[in-house]
């Protein structure tokens, strides 16, 4: 079953520049696959969630355009100038007027991301007014889920989780906190891609799910 109502935003930057931090462990070559894996994998779960049209994809990247047109969502071009929260923001206008109450903005380099999480995520958000899930540290946010009829500035960047937080009480939302595995572990430094491969071992095909 379907999840209704909202539509998954994913932001993605450059498949072939991305994860620079990784530099020191993976080539540019390997970091690209990796990249594209990740998308890949986040859009597959994405669309099991809302199904393919109520996914929306706000990026610059050709190669990511043609990968959403391949797959049947929508491609946003990101267009505005100052970063990920002023694209995030124009997206959940836009989205807003479709017609769509919530909108979850989803990371694409969560490689463990559960559908029945982001499922989880979604029915609390849908009682509370909005719901968070933050990464491993709580300072940084994994995946947000806010109403898009509202005041919410995204607050992405450092210390993320914290400043979401005061965002919604400025708004005076209710914003539910999801602490979840498969939502809080991202890959950022060569660290997180060893426990990343660490997992893999220990759960044979996953990668290929």
């Amino acid at each position: 079953m379907k999840c209704s109502g909202l539509n998954i935003v994913i932001p993605i930057r450059s498949l072939r520049h991305g994860k620079s931090r990784l530099a020191p462990v993976l080539s540019k070559s390997d970091r690209h696959e990796l990249n594209r894996r990740f998308f890949v994998n986040t859009l597959n779960v994405a669309i099991s969630v809302v199904g393919m049209k109520a996914v929306v994809v706000v990026s610059r990247c050709p190669e990511a355009s043609e990968i959403c047109q391949s797959l049947g969502v929508k491609y946003l071009f990101e267009i505005t100038r100052g970063g990920l929260n002023p694209a995030l923001s124009r997206a959940s206008r836009i989205v807003g007027a479709w017609g769509v109450r919530k909108i979850l903005v989803l990371p694409s380099d969560l490689p463990m991301v559960d559908r029945n999480d982001l499922c989880l995520l979604v029915a609390r958000a849908g009682r509370a007014g909005a719901a968070i899930a933050p990464d491993r540290w709580l300072r940084g946010t994994n995946a947000l889920c806010v109403p898009t009829r509202s005041t919410f500035n995204f607050q992405f960047g450092f210390e993320s989780y914290a400043k979401h937080r005061i965002e919604a009480g400025r708004c005076d939302i209710k914003l539910v906190s999801l602490p979840r595995c498969s939502l809080s572990f991202d890959v950022d430094w060569p660290r997180d891609l060893l426990q990343l491969s660490s997992f893999q071992l220990t759960h044979e095909g996953w990668w290929n799910r």
